[in-house]
């Protein structure tokens, strides 16, 4: 819409320019109105070079680099414009002129018919040759407008995929984890399928939008440690850091829950006493911090090596280019996350 605007802004200005010019010279040997009418007339004449070049010779020759055919038909509608208004000026308007012509060049003779058409297919030629940078940069624009269009197309389908996977990872784990209860009989299997029914919910339907709240997103969290702790005999050691967060805080959904899951995977907390994981959420300012940490024993398996982790660095970078960082660091049986999020 700005560029349509500026576009329209240049013409006019460009226009009103060529009139101004075209009523300097004749002023002197014409009447006011009779050089209000040699300017309307030349300027109806490079206003036709001027956009049949732009509208029809460019897109037809030039883009598809027919560059001679190009030429010479600019060349033929130049010639033919400049014979119109040759014929115009030597029969019409030699009979208005107030002064008379030099004595060099007088009415009539072949120097002053050269200097009339040279003079008109000169202001023809400088006219053409603006339309064609014109043409040039309306066609830059265009192709800019198109490339963006299609990077915002390319990046919304990627992350229509991304998200996809998700799904399909976190019913996997979930039914494991339903499957793992009911085999042994625990009494919390009901509300395993409950708490999996909750989250089914946010993912099918709230995870659908571009946006979710961060509320929305630690609810699910919250759904998922419960669900995880009724898996094991023992208390894990989970901490949940969340206090005094902005919740309408609004990012895309599950960005977190890949992390979430590597946790209580490769910490194997179910399992081990010892393992710990601990998450922290934290806005200020219109930043989002998420950071997580867990402990995993030496077995050679490498936590952040899933596609999940993958799948993150790819969204943010498509969602939050340029107000995102991520950052992952593996020392001392200690894996630990940060990430941040601009909101602008």
């Amino acid at each position: 819409m700005k560029t349509n605007r500026l576009s329209l802004i240049f013409q006019a200005c460009f226009w009103f320019l060529i009139v101004v010019l075209q009523m300097v010279m004749p002023a002197h040997f014409l009447d006011v109105k009779v050089a209000l009418m040699f300017a309307g007339i030349n300027t109806i004449l490079g206003m036709t070079a001027f956009y049949l070049n732009s509208l029809w010779i460019f897109p037809r020759f030039f883009e598809k680099r027919r560059f001679v055919l190009y030429l010479i038909l600019n060349l033929l509608v130049l010639g033919l414009l400049s014979h119109v208004f040759f014929n115009i000026d030597v029969l019409i308007f030699a009979h208005f002129t107030t002064e008379p012509w030099p004595e060099r060049m007088p009415w009539g003779t072949p120097e002053r018919h050269i200097f009339i058409y040279f003079r008109i297919f000169s202001m023809l030629v400088f006219i053409t040759f603006i339309s064609l940078i014109f043409s040039l940069i309306r066609k830059v624009q265009v192709q800019d407008v198109n490339a963006r269009q299609l990077s915002k197309e390319k990046s919304d389908t990627e992350i229509q995929l991304l998200k996809a996977q998700i799904n399909p990872h976190f019913i996997f784990n979930s039914m494991n984890n339903i499957y793992s209860l009911a085999y042994s009989k625990s009494e919390q299997t009901p509300e395993a399928i409950l708490k999996l029914s909750e989250m089914m919910r946010y993912v099918y339907y709230d995870c659908n939008r571009d946006e979710v709240t961060l509320g929305a997103e630690l609810e699910y969290i919250r759904n998922y440690i419960a669900f995880q702790q009724m898996k094991s005999p023992h208390k894990q050691n989970i901490i949940l850091g969340s206090e005094g967060i902005d919740e309408s805080f609004r990012i895309a959904p599950m960005l977190f829950i890949p992390f979430v899951e590597n946790s209580f995977k490769y910490s194997k907390i179910e399992d081990v006493k010892e393992a710990k994981v601990e998450i922290m959420l934290s806005t200020e300012q219109g930043d989002l911090s998420f950071n997580i940490c867990n402990t995993h024993p030496d077995d050679g398996k490498v936590p952040g090596s899933g596609m999940g982790i993958e799948n993150v660095r790819n969204r943010l970078e498509l969602t939050y280019p340029g107000r995102s960082s991520l950052k992952i660091k593996d020392e001392n049986n200690l894996f630990e996350v940060e990430m941040k999020i601009r909101q602008s």
